[in-house]
């Protein structure tokens, strides 16, 4: 009996990795996120997740349209490159010059005619300066304040191009619009400070016009500064110090421009709410609106930890889920295995164990049609992905509390040995095998639907260490029963795995919602005193804490009735 547990055991769960590592096909743009992702990886020194992300970034490029072009040739060398670096300055080094080459490689698929697009953005912001310094010479700053945002809008329109040619430039000319909005929005304008902001403006247009390049070094900075200059603006507002307070905002509007992608590609209107708010609030910060703009600054500081906090499972989490249903659907096979084996029925535990097999293989194919939906859904992946968790863990406290509690495993229990005794009176094999495959598809179902709730936000070596952990385990268990059951009761076993699972269901409610969040679908109320924990999926706001508290209820209520009533 054991040979045919151990056999089931590995081919049962080991199979279903394949159909949920597969990689939706994603465009150029998606490599350079990967590429920033992988590049944040190496500064936190952080491996396993540098390894996921590059994975990601030679899937993609092996879907991008890869033409007779030079370039092709250039870029698979710079990833062969990233690969065979030892370093963390080589392989960050190696990325750097394949954003470089992949920016040219788009150019090549996209081309535009970049001196056309230099000639609109001149002929766009030069008249606009031109109003707006005159407004200020007038002392018109009502109507000046009125320009402001029209140049505003015309820069965002016409930005790209030069975000392209010259990064450094286009960083000067955000600070300087910035600091323009600030000088203009001051309760007292100085129009002499004000005047100096537009001057530089126009020069900083002028000079990338004229070809001239900027000499300001842009090196790679860590996101992570805006929470620094914000968490030193907040507290210097705390202590009454607004100057430095000021300089603190100021400082964040000069390295905004360095790391504002990070956050326009995961979460748009933030972004807007930063470059609308923070040249305000940078201006118009007084003893009578200090608090009130340290409300806004502690949300806007809330709101970036929130987006590039890492919403991610471990290899653990993997494990749970398919320790938990695979345990049940061993222990199910056991006895029907053992039923057979007492009555000498040899072609019967062949047939339990093509019916396990079976049930495995539906499993895989349910996966597969979940897998190909999710693969299809484009932009809408990570809304579905957050609906699909939080149905994932309404359905773990319907397994967990319902279908695993004592009444329903009588009855399921009752079903099996109905079949079993009517396998046994007819001697009809098939019907042994009929069994099995109800009793493996109904745990490999769950198993599926509960790792859709996390396979987006797992990368591919965690989930597969995960379900090969898990299927060790589940070997030695079967290899083992008989003494694991002496030491540990099989009642005691369900529960402290069920813990386990109403723990992740705990994390991936948090992780699910916090995606939600992300997507400006659910808002955000933070409770700025708790920390971020992402490892248990805890994001300090209203909108997450409230489910997870009311999970923890459930789970604790259920198990105080369940003692009480002695199951």
């Amino acid at each position: 009996m054991k040979r045919y547990l151990t056999i089931f055991s590995i081919a049962m769960f080991i199979c279903l990795i394949a159909p949920l590592t597969i990689k939706a096909t994603t465009s150029l743009s998606e490599i350079y996120i990967s590429v920033t992702d992988a590049k944040t990886a190496i500064q936190e020194k952080d491996e396993q997740a540098f390894k996921q992300h590059f994975k990601e970034i030679k899937d993609n490029w092996q879907k991008v349209n890869q033409n007779n072009h030079k370039l092709v040739q250039t870029i698979n060398e710079d990833i062969h490159k990233v690969e065979e670096s030892k370093s963390p300055e080589d392989k960050e080094k190696a990325l750097n010059k394949l954003t470089s080459d992949l920016i040219d490689y788009e150019k090549v698929l996209n081309p535009v005619d970049k001196q056309k697009k230099r000639d609109q953005l001149q002929k766009e912001m030069q008249p606009l300066i031109q109003e707006i310094s005159k407004a200020i010479t007038d002392k018109d700053f009502e109507q000046a304040q009125a320009i402001n945002n029209q140049l505003n809008a015309t820069w965002t329109k016409n930005e790209a191009i030069v975000r392209e040619d010259d990064i450094g430039r286009y960083g000067q000319i955000e600070t300087r619009l910035m600091f323009t909005r600030i000088a203009l929005t001051k309760d007292k304008v100085d129009a002499a400070s004000a005047q100096i902001e537009v001057k530089q403006l126009k020069k900083a247009l002028d000079e990338y016009y004229a070809g001239k390049k900027s000499d300001v070094k842009t090196g790679d900075q860590d996101v992570n500064i805006l929470n620094k200059h914000l968490d030193q603006a907040i507290r210097n507002i705390k202590n009454n110090d607004l100057a430095k307070a000021k300089q603190d905002l100021q400082q964040f509007i000069i390295v905004w421009p360095n790391v504002e992608s990070e956050i326009s590609t995961k979460n748009g209107a933030l972004y807007t709410k930063i470059e609308q708010q923070i040249p305000q609030f940078a201006g118009q910060l007084e003893q009578d609106n200090k608090d009130d703009i340290q409300a806004h600054l502690e949300s806007i500081n809330h709101e970036i930890k929130s987006t590039i906090s890492k919403t991610s499972y471990t290899f653990w989490d993997a494990a749970l889920i398919l320790l938990r249903e695979g345990v049940e659907a061993l222990l199910i096979v056991m006895a029907l295995l053992t039923v057979t084996r007492k009555s000498e029925q040899r072609k019967a535990s062949k047939w339990i164990v093509i019916g396990s097999m079976s049930g495995i293989a539906l499993s895989i194919v349910l996966a597969f049609i979940f897998k190909s939906i999710f693969d299809n859904l484009g932009a809408t992946r990570e809304l579905t992905e957050g609906i699909v968790g939080i149905g994932s863990v309404v359905l773990m406290i319907i397994v967990g509390i319902w279908l695993h509690s004592k009444s329903s495993l009588d009855s399921w229990q009752s079903f099996i040995n109905k079949n079993m005794d009517k396998a046994m009176s007819t001697g009809s094999i098939i019907t042994f095998g009929l069994v099995a495959f109800l009793s493996v598809f109904r745990e490999g179902a769950e198993t599926i639907i509960f790792y859709l709730g996390i396979v987006g936000k797992i990368s591919t070596w965690s989930f597969v260490l995960g379900i090969v952990v898990a299927s060790v385990i589940l070997v030695l268990i079967a290899i083992f029963f008989n003494q694991i059951t002496k030491w540990i009761p099989i009642h005691r076993l369900f529960f402290i795995m069920s813990l386990f699972i109403f723990i992740l269901a705990f994390k991936i409610l948090g992780v699910s919602i916090h995606t939600l969040q992300i997507l400006n679908i659910v808002s955000q109320h933070a409770i700025n005193k708790l920390p971020f924990i992402d490892i248990v999926g805890f994001y300090p706001t209203y909108e997450t804490l409230i489910p997870q508290l009311a999970l923890v209820i459930i789970v604790v209520v259920y198990y105080m009735m369940s003692k009480k009533k002695g199951t």
